[in-house]
């Protein structure tokens, strides 16, 4: 009985100091932090907590380390909470990610009709987006949400739109196929495609372009040039000649300035070109930088070239051009 009632009071004591360590133990902590209180959808925000005296933590019910770290992408309003808990006592602390939600993207299509064209016939691109405010055509220009736009391309080439919208972006595409053209005998022209009768009435017209020191800007005297080159370019017999456009400089600045400002000089030329609708796929652009100049100083004698000369955009007939006829001479007037 006695050893009985010994192991008794010692179970008490024993229970009696587990509700005395019980009430003396340290209360747990939790602290909880968010990369971003506010993101939009289709980002991500990282989750930072820490925690003492914990025996367990939970992170929105899910057991996790006493300290850690997780990335999450959330697609709408999220509150994440840490509890840590020691015993009966428990710690709590919560931060809340508002999610934007964007708009749907845009969608759209493009279609060329017809598919495949005979070099100096014209194809018709049309397309049509939804939830776009516009639609880009490299080399051609932006557009509206919908419509159309006639091209005539001298090789094959594949035409990408980009509607781009609140949402984001979207793209498709659309491939024009060019063959040659057969004449009378249903022969085609020469191999390289080109045309000597095209090729002089190019050289004849097409006149370069001249910038000012330092400038890529088109003055006015070259968008007097272009507008003329243009209505050669775009008149029947020539609408299908392919060219290059070379940019050049004078002899100042370095081999790579130079470069880069013959590319700004030639794609200038190419971008108003284009403005009167000649199509992109005609013309290749280099930059023959200062290789080509010839000048010695601004106030050089009317026999060496000035630098003023250097600084130009050249045009060089490819391949293409109709052979053109020569109408017969108006009857005489008898009267």
């Amino acid at each position: 009985m006695k050893n009985v009632l010994k192991k008794l009071m010692i179970l008490g004591a024993v229970a009696v100091w587990a509700i005395i360590a019980s009430a003396c133990a340290k209360p747990p902590k939790a602290q909880l932090t968010v990369s971003k209180n506010q993101i939009r959808q289709g980002e991500s925000v990282s989750v930072e907590w820490k925690t003492q005296n914990a025996k367990e933590v939970l992170l929105n019910g899910k057991k996790v380390g006493t300290n850690g770290t997780e990335v999450y992408t959330p697609t709408e309003n999220t509150t994440y909470e840490i509890l840590g808990r020691a015993g009966k006592k428990e710690a709590k602390d919560s931060k809340s990610v508002q999610v934007e939600v964007l708009p749907a993207g845009p969608t759209i299509t493009l279609n060329a009709d017809p598919g495949a064209i005979s070099v100096g016939a014209q194809a018709t691109l049309r397309w049509s987006s939804q939830r776009a405010d516009r639609v880009e055509i490299p080399g051609l220009g932006s557009f509206g949400p919908s419509g159309e736009t006639k091209v005539s391309p001298t090789q094959s080439i594949t035409y990408t739109a980009t509607a781009k919208g609140p949402g984001g972006d979207a793209s498709a595409s659309a491939r024009v196929t060019v063959t040659a053209a057969t004449g009378p005998t249903g022969t085609t022209g020469p191999l390289d495609g080109r045309n000597v009768a095209a090729e002089e009435r190019f050289k004849a017209t097409v006149r370069s372009i001249f910038f000012d020191f330092d400038k890529s800007d088109l003055r006015d005297d070259a968008k007097a040039t272009l507008d003329r080159n243009a209505q050669f370019l775009t008149s029947t017999g020539n609408n299908s000649i392919s060219f290059r456009i070379e940019g050049n400089c004078d002899p100042r600045g370095s081999e790579e300035y130079n470069l880069a400002l013959g590319d700004k000089r030639a794609n200038a030329a190419k971008s108003y070109l284009v403005g009167k609708g000649v199509d992109p796929s005609r013309m290749d652009v280099i930059s023959n930088g200062k290789r080509n100049s010839r000048g010695t100083s601004e106030g050089s004698p009317s026999t060496i070239p000035s630098w003023a000369n250097d600084r130009r955009a050249d045009f060089i007939y490819v391949r293409g051009g109709d052979t053109l006829k020569t109408l017969p001479p108006a009857p005489a007037d008898n009267k």
